[in-house]
């Protein structure tokens, strides 16, 4: 939103009357918060000074608790001296939080620079001073105003009103680090909650120091051991004695205080979580979770963070906190995760925006579908998984199984236009074919002339299938012995092939249900006879006449199964051998490989404490529907 825009916006809420008009000094705040917001600090503190003007003329400031804020989070921005300026504890109670930040500015940029005095002005013409905050200021000294740094006294006079000497070195960042935590602590009693959004940022900053803090002593505290050591060593003293002197040295007691946090952070509301930076929550939550006392309510805390990221559009994050669910093995979880809104609005995401593992939830709720006994859903989620198995951090694995599952769906299904649209729809162009011939054999064993000519006709053609597809046309219209007989006239010419045709017919009708099998009785018969021959043409060393030995056996121990071979003295003879075989009946089970889980929980990362917290002025309504002029703590 355009300045202009916000400020229309704010004049409309707060005028009880279309003519009424805001009092200058409402218009000069409002712009103060408006430039802070718009990352204009050095303007803020102008239309503070502005304002002082405004007092001078007689007109009271109405918002100054408010506007103090403004100045201290200005201040603490540009990392200027707030010495001499009144703290906003009627305000927003910002000022610990403005201080800690210009602690952390002082220690990223040094000392402040040297300012020449302002009478050396005069030597060319021009007239300069030295002005404060408190400081009215002309017109043209508005417009030329800038702001420097200087050497500030108020981190002294805190910490001395902390029992501390107030000259320690603050470019150190242990002692600087000790004064910031103390800032914050104290920050939690003066912000207003009323008016500020997000001090879950303050508490797990104050956490993220007391780790530093502790990291520094520790070094110290080994730095010590080692000069213990070596002092030890200098009198005399053995070496394991002098490693027990910087052992004792070393010790540096745990502190509960950094669990009992993670532990409260686990209480949060989830958009409490989702105010913290993307690299905090991901860093914080990581550490916070094996404290948990209660799976239940962390589950319900993940699942809640998930809803939050995806109403945001952050993907990308999503599969860390997927992996923090830790639903690999937990069959409850993966379903609360899937099932259901929340499992469409994973399947919604935009691949682009960072979330790759869409066809791995698809293919989870396919099998969910199917435990449920709702095929069609099933059959939807397995082509869809297999749309989107590409992105897939294991697309090759997804893709393979969800091509498997989504045959044996099918093979319960009769093949009707709208399964064949639906796969159209869905499945790769390059996997289509391969998913169609799985329905051609099908529908070729059933003798299912309808559903054969229909899936033909949606099959792509120019490819190897043709070919199948002609030698089984005979046998899908009712007409085994035709068929046989193509297979028979082939066999001389091309034996590879006829063998190979045969192998995938065995091969499906094994795969298939008692009643097909017993249909095709006579179309085996039928083919044995054809492997027969090709045996007999081959001779003994062939490879052509061993497989076709092979594929003989495999179709009599069908026949068997069935008790329909015949009791002939070569077939008695064979019964007889130790490497005899009768084919008793399969069952069509579904993939037994356990389905693919890319999400992976991230490894904590070890974020700076030394970086300044963000104040954001921010508006909203109360439950009283008045308008709040708040703050926002951010990273």
């Amino acid at each position: 939103m355009s300045r202009a825009g916000f400020i229309l916006a704010l004049v409309l809420a707060t005028a009880a009357f279309a003519g009424d008009a805001l009092p200058k000094q409402t218009l000069v705040f409002y712009n103060a918060r408006l430039a802070l917001r718009e990352d204009q600090p050095t303007e803020a503190l102008k239309l503070w000074l502005l304002r002082n003007g405004l007092v001078e003329q007689g007109e009271r400031g109405l918002h100054d608790e408010d506007f103090r804020s403004v100045v201290w989070a200005a201040l603490g921005e540009l990392g200027l001296c707030q010495d001499g300026f009144p703290k906003d504890d009627h305000g927003a109670g910002l000022w610990p939080i403005a201080l800690h930040n210009q602690i952390v500015y002082s220690m990223t940029k040094g000392a402040p620079p040297d300012v020449p005095p302002p009478f050396d002005a005069f030597e060319v013409g021009r007239q300069q001073r030295f002005v404060s905050l408190n400081d009215v200021l002309s017109t043209a000294e508005l417009r030329s105003v800038t702001f420097h740094r200087t050497f500030c006294v108020l981190p002294r006079l805190t910490l001395l009103e902390a029992g501390e000497v107030p000259w320690k070195d603050l470019s150190d960042r242990l002692s600087a680090g000790l004064l910031m935590r103390r800032l914050l602590v104290k920050s939690l009693d003066t912000l207003v909650r009323e008016k500020v959004q997000n001090v879950a940022a303050v508490e797990a900053r104050i956490f993220d120091l007391d780790l530093a803090i502790s990291e520094l002593i520790s070094r110290q505290t080994r730095q010590a051991g080692f000069a213990a050591k070596q002092h030890a060593r200098s009198l005399g003293v053995s070496e394991v004695g002098a490693q027990e002197a910087r052992d004792a040295a070393s010790v540096w007691p745990a502190n509960s205080a950094q669990a009992d946090f993670l532990r409260r952070s686990l209480t949060w509301q989830a958009r409490e979580w989702l105010m913290l930076s993307r690299a905090r929550r991901l860093s914080l939550f990581a550490q916070a979770r094996s404290h948990s006392k209660d799976p239940e309510a962390l589950e319900r805390l993940v699942l809640s963070v998930i809803d939050g990221l995806m109403e945001r559009g952050e993907a990308e994050e999503l599969e860390a906190w997927i992996g923090f669910l830790d639903a690999r093995d937990v069959p409850a979880r993966r379903n609360a995760l899937i099932a259901g809104e929340r499992g469409k609005r994973l399947l919604e995401l935009d691949p682009s925006k960072g979330f790759r593992e869409r066809s791995v939830i698809a293919l989870h709720r396919g099998v969910a579908f199917l435990e449920a006994g709702q095929l069609e859903e099933s059959l939807r989620s397995f082509a869809y998984a297999m749309a989107n198995a590409e992105v897939s951090r294991e697309s090759a694995t997804t893709l393979a199984l969800s091509r498997r599952w989504l045959s044996y769906v099918l093979s319960r299904y009769r093949t009707s236009e709208e399964i064949l649209a639906m796969l159209k729809a869905l499945v790769p162009k390059q996997e289509y074919n391969s998913i169609a011939e799985d329905l051609v054999w099908k529908a070729a064993l059933r003798a299912d002339a309808a559903s054969f000519d229909r899936v033909v006709e949606s099959i792509r053609r120019g490819t190897a299938l043709d070919a199948r597809v002609e030698r089984l046309r005979p046998l899908a219209h009712g007409k085994a012995g035709e068929m046989v007989a193509g297979l028979r006239d082939a066999a001389a010419e091309e034996p590879y092939l006829t063998l190979r045709f045969i192998r995938q017919f065995l091969e499906n009708l094994e795969a298939e249900e008692a009643d097909v099998r017993s249909a095709n009785i006579p179309t085996l018969k039928l083919m044995i006879g054809v492997l027969d021959s090709i045996a007999a043409q081959g001779g003994e060393r062939s490879s052509h006449a061993r497989t076709a030995e092979e594929l003989v056996q495999r179709a009599r121990a069908i026949l068997e199964g069935l008790g329909s071979l015949e009791q002939s003295v070569a077939t008695k003879a064979q019964a007889l051998s130790p490497r005899h075989e009768a084919f008793a009946g399969a069952i069509r089970l579904a993939p037994a490989d356990p389905l693919p889980w890319p999400f992976r929980a991230p490894e904590p990362e070890r974020l700076s404490a030394f970086t300044p917290l963000m104040l954001e002025p921010v508006e909203w309504r109360d439950a009283k529907g008045a308008l709040v002029l708040g703050w926002r703590v951010t990273e």
